[in-house]
């Protein structure tokens, strides 16, 4: 059985439309053989926008831990580098559908062969 962890960073569970590093809320689906389930939301409060700082990066980092994918409109260059160092899969999104991305990294895995 393949299982995995995809965070999205989205305002209402519909869209991709939050910045990683002043994202309110995370979506946290795991796969099970393919199946998204949404395991958490994690809602930090509201958000005043990216300011470019990381004041709350730890905590973002900490949220998205066991996820292997990380979904956001943006992700700044030292986020994606901490990813990169972490073997996280990152992409930026802005506007998709979340079930869209979540159905095609499902896609991606399963031609990819990492489903086995």
């Amino acid at each position: 059985m393949s299982q995995y962890r995809i965070a999205v960073a989205t305002a209402d569970g519909v869209k991709v439309d939050q910045h990683f590093g002043s994202a309110s809320r995370f979506d946290i689906y795991r796969i099970d053989d393919g199946i998204p389930v949404i395991e958490k939301t994690v809602d930090l409060g509201s958000s005043e926008g990216c300011s470019g700082d990381h004041s709350g990066a730890e905590e973002r980092l900490a949220i998205v831990e066991e996820c292997q994918y990380v979904i956001a409109a943006r992700i700044g260059s030292k986020i994606q580098r901490y990813f990169e160092i972490q073997k996280k899969k990152y992409f930026e999104m802005s506007g998709y559908d979340t079930q869209y991305v979540i159905s095609k990294i499902a896609e991606y895995r399963s031609r990819t062969g990492k489903e086995r």
